[in-house]
């Protein structure tokens, strides 16, 4: 496979400088290798973190959960068989319960829920109800705002976000619909002569744009077809350099198509450089056509990873910032698995247990919800 050759119009020989339009055509070229190398750098980061969150931080985060619970069962056994002034019972409801919420909020645990019930006077199961209730009016409230929409109360889940992403899709996708039928209801006038020209002109415009494309296909598929090569050697290079065209073709994606003519050699730099106006202003279309897809592509493609990984639409993200995440999560994980297993250790005794408790500040009382953040930190 001959090496990948830079796609760039440089100045002719006769020519001080590039045109508008050569200089157009470079910066597309520039912004859409890059879209590319970024949209490759987040598959490969994204596929390279999921497994190490199943390999690493997985079973990190079982362990985690069982030292949590043999923590929570440790404080529960100190507290029914010894004796603690109020404040100091104060301080261990508290981190009874707010175990139990954290453990719950990941599993079902009848004994966790009967603790928590314990040490609060109530009932988990009512309390989480509720709670959902109000997180899912929260963020229902917030997308029809957004989106235009009316969701049902059955469209909404926050624990099921990707049935929740395709009803919101759905309902998008109707509401479009309708718009398009009620328009097409009522008569248009009749378009002005001026509209009409301008429609025709965009029309050619549009079908001179594709034969452009389609031009450079033809020369390639031209040069490339394997059914004429008799060696089998080079039978074989031509036919994978065409389904390369085909697919190049197919995605209307012009850089890679020139590229493929550069490394075939089936125009050189100097043909680049006399491109015609009016050839070079159909390739700018497409150029800008393409980067275009390729940027939503990339935003797509985020969106789908900020879903996924539990990560707030207005935190910054980037493919090196998620692997730096990811890592963070790890270590701060192996930290936390530690800290637990030593406070286990040393609480057994009750004497320290109440050392501990002497120094231990209760958190300021917080009477908000903010559902991005409740429960939902990165990869976790």
């Amino acid at each position: 496979m001959p090496a990948k050759k830079v796609v760039h119009i440089k100045t002719a020989p006769a020519q001080a400088v590039l045109s508008p339009a050569q200089k157009k055509f470079n910066t597309l070229i520039k912004k859409i290798d890059a879209q590319k190398q970024l949209l490759a750098e987040w598959q490969e980061t994204f596929e390279r973190c999921r497994t190490d969150a199943v390999g690493k931080l997985e079973p990190l985060k079982q362990s985690m959960k069982e030292q949590q619970t043999a923590m929570a069962h440790l404080l529960d056994q100190q507290f029914t068989a010894n004796k603690f002034t109020k404040n100091q019972q104060e301080k261990l409801t508290h981190l009874i319960v707010e175990l139990c919420e954290e453990l719950l909020r990941s599993g079902d645990n009848d004994e966790l829920k009967a603790m928590y019930n314990k040490y609060t006077a109530s009932d988990y199961d009512t309390e989480a109800e509720e709670e959902q209730m109000m997180a899912n009016e929260f963020m229902k409230s917030m997308l029809e705002n957004e989106f235009g929409v009316t969701l049902d109360d059955d469209d909404f889940d926050l624990t099921n976000p990707q049935a929740t992403a395709e009803r919101l899709a759905e309902k998008v996708k109707q509401r479009e619909a309708e718009a398009e039928a009620a328009a097409a209801a009522h008569p248009q006038r009749k378009k002005s002569a001026k509209q009409l020209a301008k429609e025709a002109k965009d029309a050619e415009e549009a079908a001179n744009v594709s034969k452009s494309i389609q031009a450079v296909y033809r020369q390639l598929t031209s040069a490339l077809h394997p059914d004429r090569e008799q060696d089998p050697v080079e039978r074989e290079r031509k036919t994978e350099l065409m389904q390369q065209v085909t697919v190049a073709y197919g995605n209307k994606d012009l850089l890679k198509l020139l590229e493929l003519q550069l490394a075939v050699e089936q125009i050189d730099q100097s043909k680049l450089s006399s491109l015609s106006a009016e050839r070079l202003k159909h390739y700018n279309k497409v150029l800008s056509d393409q980067l275009a897809e390729l940027q939503e592509e990339v935003m797509l493609k985020e969106d789908q990873i900020r879903m996924m990984v539990q990560i707030p639409p207005f935190e910054p993200l980037s493919p090196k910032r998620l692997a730096m995440l990811l890592k963070q999560d790890i270590q701060t994980m192996q930290a936390e698995i530690k800290r637990i297993q030593q406070d286990l250790r040393q609480f057994k005794d009750v004497k320290n247990l109440k050392a501990w408790l002497k120094s231990f500040q209760l958190p300021e009382p917080d009477f908000g919800f903010d559902p991005f953040f409740d429960g939902f930190p990165p990869f976790r």
